[in-house]
This record gives C-alpha cells, sequence and structure tokens, in this order.
C-alpha cells in the first residue's frame, strides 16, 4: 500500500502527539495547583487584628488534605471553613497586635481532580497596633478620628462639615461607615464608607427626607443593617419619626427594607459577630427580636427598655437589660439569653441598682457594664464600672466615683483594655472626656477631652 503526501502527514501528526503525551506522563505534572491569592497578602505591614487568614487555590480542593497541612506561627485558634475554592480560618479570638505571623501550607494538598500542590507555600505578615477611633468635638460639628494609644499619635480621618453622628468599623477592620449630617438643623443624614485611613470616601447610601443611622456590619462585611427615619415636619422644624430596619450591599449599594412590609417598625439593628443572626428592637410589642436571616426563624425576648444589648463573641448568646420589680420598685438588672439551649437567666443580682450599658469581651469571659446603684445613701450617684462573667460570677467593681458618670464601653481586640466615656456630673456643662482602663484594674489614664463614642479600629 502506497502513501500519498497527505497520509504521511497525519501519521507523523499522530505519532508527534502520542510522543508530547508520553513526555509529559514520564515528565509529570510540573505546574500542580496554584495560589491565586493569599490574605493578608505576603510581607503585609499593619495588617488589622481582626484580619481574615485565607488561601484562594485555583481550583476546588479536597478540604482534608489541605487543613491537615496549614500550619501557622504563632498559633492561633480557630476552625477552618471553605467558600468555593478558598479556605479560610474562623478565628476564636482577634490576632494579637504588632506580631509577625508565618502561615504555611506544606506540600501535597489535593485537588478534587487529584492535581496537588507541589511545593510549600509560606507567606508571612505583621498585624497593626490597634488605634482608638472617637467623634471630636463632641460639643460641636464632631468628625472621626483615630489614636494610637501607645504614643498618643492622632489622625483626622473626615471632615465633614456639619458632622457625623454615628459610624460602624467593619468585622475585618479595613472600613468604616458613619452616618453625617447634610446640614446644622433638622437636615437629612446619608451613610458613607471610608477606608480605615480615610481615604476612598463614598456614599453608600442617600437619604432624602430621612435620617439614616444605627450601623451594624454583617460578620463578612458584606453588608450593612441600618435605622431609616422619615423626617415630620412639626411646630418647629423636623424632627426625625419611626424607625425602620434596612440592608444595604456594601459593593452593589443596594438597598432593601428588612421586611417585606417596609413600614414595620423597627430599630437599633445589631448583627451577631457570628453567624447569620440580627437583634433589633420591637417598640411596637416591647420585645428584642432575633431574627435568623437564613432561615427566617425569630425569637422574640420580652424588653421594655429598648436595648437590643450585646452579642457573645460567638453570635449565640445575648446580654441585655430588663426592668423587674424588686422592693416595691422596678430596676433595670441584666439578662442572657442563650439561643441554643432556649433559656434566660440572670447576670446581674437584683436589687436597688440599674444596670445597662454592657458590652461582651472579645474574648468572651468577661462583661462590662454600667452599674448606679439608687440606695444607701444620698447624693449624685453616676453610673460605675462593673465587671462580670457572663454566667453572673466574680463580679467586681472597677471604679468608685460618685461624681462621675461611666458609659460607652468598648473592648480593646485582645480584650486588655476598656475605652470609656466619662463625664463628671457635677460641673456644669461638662464636656465628655475619654479613658482607658486596664480591665484588671491596674492602670488607667486620660486621652481625649471633648471626645465621644470610643471604638476601636483593630
Amino acid at each position: 500500500m502506497r502513501l500519498d503526501r497527505m497520509d504521511r502527514a497525519a501519521i507523523g501528526s499522530i505519532l508527534a502527539l502520542i510522543l508530547l503525551i508520553t513526555f509529559f506522563i514520564v515528565r509529570g505534572d510540573q505546574v500542580g495547583v496554584r495560589i491565586t491569592r493569599t490574605s493578608p497578602a505576603m510581607n503585609a505591614d499593619r495588617a488589622p487584628t481582626r484580619s481574615l487568614i485565607a488561601i484562594t487555590f485555583s481550583e476546588p480542593m479536597s478540604a482534608t488534605t489541605v487543613e491537615q497541612r496549614l500550619d501557622i506561627t504563632p498559633p492561633v485558634p480557630g476552625a477552618w471553613r471553605w467558600n468555593g475554592n478558598t479556605v479560610f480560618l474562623s478565628a476564636a479570638q482577634p490576632l494579637q497586635p504588632d506580631t509577625r505571623y508565618t502561615v504555611t501550607l506544606a506540600s501535597g494538598a489535593a485537588s478534587v481532580r487529584g492535581r496537588r500542590v507541589l511545593r510549600d507555600v509560606v507567606w508571612t505578615f505583621r498585624t497593626s497596633r490597634p488605634r482608638l477611633l472617637y467623634l471630636a468635638p463632641a460639643s460641636g460639628a464632631a468628625n472621626l478620628f483615630a489614636m494610637d494609644p501607645h504614643d498618643g499619635t492622632t489622625q483626622p480621618l473626615t471632615n465633614e462639615p456639619y458632622g457625623i453622628y454615628d459610624f460602624a468599623v467593619s468585622p475585618d477592620g479595613s472600613r468604616i461607615a458613619y452616618s453625617a449630617d447634610r446640614g446644622a438643623e433638622y437636615a437629612e443624614r446619608d451613610i458613607y464608607i471610608i477606608n480605615r485611613d480615610g481615604s476612598g470616601r463614598e456614599q453608600l447610601v442617600k437619604c432624602d427626607g430621612q435620617v439614616c443611622q444605627a450601623i451594624s456590619w454583617s460578620p463578612d462585611g458584606a453588608r450593612i443593617a441600618f435605622e431609616r427615619r422619615e423626617l415630620v415636619q412639626g411646630a418647629v422644624g423636623r424632627s426625625p419619626g419611626p424607625a425602620r430596619v434596612w440592608l444595604a450591599d456594601v459593593n452593589t449599594k443596594e438597598t432593601a427594607p428588612l421586611f417585606g412590609d417596609s413600614q414595620q417598625i423597627a430599630s437599633l439593628p445589631r448583627y451577631a459577630p457570628a453567624g447569620e443572626k440580627l437583634a433589633f428592637y420591637d417598640g411596637s410589642t416591647n420585645n428584642i427580636v432575633v431574627l435568623d436571616l437564613a432561615t427566617n426563624q425569630r425569637v422574640e425576648l420580652p424588653s421594655v427598655l429598648g436595648d437590643p444589648g450585646t452579642w457573645s463573641p460567638d453570635g449565640n448568646q445575648l446580654i441585655y437589660p430588663e426592668l423587674e420589680a424588686f422592693d416595691a420598685g422596678r430596676y433595670d438588672q441584666l439578662l442572657r439569653a442563650d439561643l441554643l439551649a432556649n433559656t434566660i437567666t440572670p447576670v446581674t443580682p437584683l436589687g436597688a441598682a440599674r444596670n445597662s450599658g454592657a458590652a461582651w469581651s472579645p474574648l468572651g469571659d468577661v462583661v462590662v457594664f454600667g452599674r448606679q446603684e439608687t440606695g444607701g445613701g444620698s447624693g449624685i450617684l453616676g453610673p460605675q464600672m462593673w465587671l462580670i462573667a457572663p454566667d453572673g460570677s466574680n463580679m467586681r467593681r472597677l471604679t468608685s466615683e460618685p461624681e462621675v458618670s461611666h458609659g460607652a464601653f468598648a473592648w480593646s481586640p485582645d480584650g486588655q483594655w476598656i475605652a470609656v466615656q466619662r463625664y463628671n456630673l457635677l460641673e456644669i456643662n461638662a464636656l465628655p472626656e475619654l479613658w482607658l482602663f486596664k480591665a484588671d484594674g491596674s492602670a488607667r489614664r486620660k486621652l481625649i477631652a471633648d471626645g465621644a463614642q470610643p471604638a476601636w479600629l483593630p
């Protein structure tokens, strides 16, 4: 049989393809699974202490083969979770400040197709020192500032001509959302977002004829919940009406009411630090409502005080104040709702005292709150700082200055310090001051005069 030129060319191509396939089989996969992204980035400096430690692969992976090859130094307690091709650490507590971390993925991790990570992947990053955020001056059009409590260095982050009403830091500390007034009096209030250094200012929610405020971030940083209140014309100017809770997508800027009925009354939304739960206050029924956004299941906690409370770091418990009868009177008592066990138990003892403003430590082991004792003497009694374990044990006083009011407590990310807003009740037209207290009571110092609303930038 004679082969013409076309036949010989076809056979030659087939033989070349066979040789090429044989070569790659013998040589093996020299590329393997690729790492397309790490978080924090390689050699990142001043990474937030709430940074997400994550690795994104070029293809779907076998979870077990990845997780057993991951190591973090110094160790970070938590559990590995997956979102598509990305594995991330659900950390049990924030990273340590000003610390260099090394993350290692040993070679051998396999994809679902059987391809492997061929070489060790190692990257390092250093965390920042947390800074204290606050509004100043409290006596005028307040703007947002960041202070390093270690050396006192202060940086202005905003320059809103009519001031900022409130703000909230994203869970990873990379962005800040705040509500700012459009005018000096009876004005609308819009929501803006900036980067942690004050750059990248953009409007997230425009609130024509309304005030938007009481911002809370979802745990993944993708959404915020907030209040909308219509401005109602009165005899003298306009004032905010009843609140409705809305949600906004941070990336698309799309907004929608929490409920299908956009007129349903609800206020003070607070996302749980983990999971899909959102707490808010329903003034029409005098209940704190905990709504699971994934299942639409709701739990109602009776309360007449209008405070949705403070979440535990794992998002499974809520501590909140409620009026309880005692000795012919009614006093604020802190209660703890365990949403897994479906139980409500007292945290503070019932007595002639008002307990409020609770804030749960990020470590989960202690709660700070304000306690105003009303009996046993005369004179002015401002709320004092107290600490207590979530189960009600080991209650102890941190301050004893009846002439000074303490509130707006904010824990540092490492759970070692508490920022406090204080003012002197005996001083006429007293301005609030911001102080820093060591949680063990060993140190305290004044940071800011004429400042308000302390929070931490991790």
